[in-house]
């Protein structure tokens, strides 16, 4: 099973300027991150599920010329995208694979930094992906991991069809074998992956009726419309009473939306020149 089996979102051109917008809002969050754990001048670095940029400008610019960075990702229309901007804005130490991140052959114990953003809980293998990233970081090289936690996906005032789609989407995602709650475990997974010196941080987006996120969960269920209607979760037409009624309430003056939280992990491989004790000392 591929992550092109299972992204149920696709790839379509309204997904792709999606997701470039996506990265461009919570750039400042992922700034903050490569500050803390980021790879310096020289490293090499990966981010697995690229998409159409992902962080791979941020990455180019902390390892600047004498770095390398990879940005995997399984569709091929996701990487047609990024090789145009990555032309585009000259980042001449990016390099496009693509494929699996669970099967990549991508030279094992290589990256100083391997980085992923909203990957794991949209694909069915997360933890098959997660050792994957693991292998590819040297030792004492570190491992980062962004995803949400549907926590705190509400609106106010509540409305019966915000619920419902929050619901559907969920159990969606539930029966594809992914996890809409992911976020809050992503400290647990990297210490279960054999990671050391975990950190956590977590940040909370709010929005209202002229943001283009503010419709993020209708616009979603809309992409998976067919998925839902074919696992007999909802109809054609009990779909489009939802979409209408709730595009109508996120549409007034009046109503926040709650995005929800974005959780960041990072950990360090064990290993490296002076980091970890030798056995039995």
């Amino acid at each position: 099973m591929t992550m092109a089996d299972k992204y149920l979102m696709g790839a379509a051109a309204g997904e792709l300027d999606r997701m470039l917008f996506q990265g461009e809002m919570f750039r400042p969050e992922a700034e903050r991150l490569l500050d803390r754990c980021g790879p310096g001048p020289g490293g090499r670095a990966v981010d697995v599920g690229c998409g159409p940029l992902g962080i791979l400008d941020m990455l180019s610019d902390r390892v600047g010329p004498g770095g390398e960075v990879v940005g995997l990702d399984v569709q091929p229309e996701m990487l047609d995208f990024a090789r145009v901007l990555v032309a585009e804005r000259k980042l001449d130490n990016v390099r496009l694979v693509e494929g699996d991140a669970a099967a990549t052959t991508e030279e094992k114990g290589r990256f100083d930094f391997v980085h992923t953003r909203l990957v794991l809980m949209n694909v069915p293998h997360s933890g098959a992906v997660l050792a994957a990233m693991v292998a590819l970081a040297r030792p004492g090289g570190t491992v980062a991991v962004q995803d949400v936690d549907w926590v705190t996906r509400v609106c106010d005032p509540p409305h019966p069809a915000w619920t419902d789609l929050v619901d559907l989407v969920a159990e969606l995602w539930r029966r594809s074998g992914m996890d809409v709650h992911l976020g809050r475990r992503l400290p647990r997974l990297l210490r279960e992956a054999g990671l050391t010196d975990i950190g956590v941080d977590a940040g909370i987006r709010v929005f209202q009726h002229d943001h283009p996120y503010q419709t993020l969960l209708v616009d979603r269920a809309e992409l998976c419309r067919d998925a839902l209607v074919d696992g007999g979760l909802t109809s054609h037409a009990a779909l489009d009473r939802l979409s209408g009624e709730l595009r109508e309430h996120l549409a007034r003056p009046g109503t926040v939306v709650v995005h929800p939280v974005l959780f960041q992990a990072w950990g360090r491989v064990p290993g490296g020149p002076g980091t970890d004790p030798a056995p039995g000392s």
